[in-house]
């Protein structure tokens, strides 16, 4: 009798302990990644949501840390791994390269030419970067190209901005905390799809002032109220807003929120600002006003999204002076026609889906 309870007993512990290794194969989807591009080793941080399966095309979120930090910066400030969970997408934290030009600091290029006093731009780019990372997470986990989202703060948000503008092909919507549009992105922003846009920015933030940032003569950053313009310009939108007073759901905080909402007359497109009365350089919800939160808000409003404009409103409905480009990466093949799902130090061929290919060199 004893042996037999040392044997149900050794068996409950070997079911407990495959229970444990099956959980974590299935629960533990956060692992640190790398991709080479332009000769450099780009790393990021990849969040599959539970129950991951590669045969479903499911949303990107390209989540974008400040000045100086990293992604593990960013995913304690905008963790979203809970939200995956519930809705079923694929979150991204990159991390920015050591800039050379600013002790090696890893901040975004937004920087592109270096025509504005004080400034120059990053060796390397951050766009190209971007760029073969979507196509690369859409080959090797079948990313929906039509659901590709970014958010970041601060210096983050400056390249988000940048994103939305110079590879608006394939970025769904943008996300902006904490800074308003840097002066080279909002002169050459070239917008081919509806782009909704949410903006979140305390009217106290000394770092990214409201009002924009002008430097000995020099426009820096522009305010925030010329950066909702560009946006409602770039989307035909009404350019009246409806404006909602947020709850104050945390009296201590020192703060208060008000929504300033723009939509297209047919509602299918629209641009969202949340004005954070007495917030200062702040992602509200995890520090500063917690009266909203930040990341959570902002996939509330882009997740409604496609390229075309709201998920819910035909193409017909869409009323926007440019045309959308439908070009779509199929896969990556090398000279004899092998797909290629890691970069090698060889030519290899982009192949689209409106029949292009696109010939590259990237060297690891």
């Amino acid at each position: 009798m004893v042996r037999c309870q040392s044997k149900i007993t050794t068996m409950r512990l070997l079911y407990t302990l495959l229970f444990f290794l099956f959980s974590v194969s299935v629960f533990a989807q956060l692992t640190n990644e790398s991709i080479i591009v332009d000769g450099l080793n780009r790393t990021y941080t990849l969040y599959l949501p539970s129950g991951f399966n590669s045969n479903i095309s499911l949303p990107l979120v390209l989540n974008f840390h400040g000045g100086a930090g990293n992604a593990n910066d960013q995913l304690y400030t905008a963790d979203m791994r809970d939200l995956a969970d519930e809705q079923n997408f694929i979150i991204v934290y990159p991390n920015a390269y050591p800039d050379p030009n600013s002790s090696q600091e890893t901040n975004w290029q937004v920087v592109t030419s270096g025509d504005l006093p004080f400034t120059v731009p990053n060796p390397h780019s951050d766009i190209i970067f971007i760029e073969n990372l979507i196509d690369y997470l859409h080959i090797e986990y079948n990313v929906d190209l039509n659901r590709v989202y970014a958010l970041g703060y601060s210096n983050g948000g400056g390249f988000t901005f940048d994103l939305g503008c110079r590879l608006n092909n394939k970025i769904t919507g943008i996300g902006v905390v904490a800074r308003t549009m840097y002066a080279e992105t909002y002169d050459n922003c070239e917008v081919v799809h509806p782009t909704p846009v949410v903006t979140i920015l305390g009217n106290e933030d000394s770092i990214s002032n409201y009002d924009g940032i002008t430097y000995e003569g020099t426009l820096y950053y522009h305010s925030n109220h010329a950066t909702n313009d560009l946006w409602i310009e770039n989307n035909n939108l009404v350019p009246t807003p409806n404006l909602t007073f947020m709850p104050d759901i945390n009296s201590n905080d020192g703060s208060t929120v008000e929504l300033y909402s723009w939509s297209s007359e047919d509602e299918c497109i629209g641009l969202y600002h949340y004005k954070i009365i007495g917030g200062g350089h702040d992602w509200p919800g995890t520090f500063g006003n917690m009266d909203i939160v930040s990341h959570e808000v902002i996939w509330s409003h882009l997740s409604e999204y496609g390229m075309n404009g709201k998920l819910d409103c035909s193409v017909s409905d869409i009323n926007l002076n440019s045309s959308i480009s439908s070009k779509n990466l199929i896969e990556i093949v090398d000279a004899l026609g092998r797909k290629v799902h890691h970069p090698t130090n060889q030519f290899l061929f982009h192949i689209y889906d409106d029949g292009s290919v696109e010939k590259k060199f990237i060297v690891e």
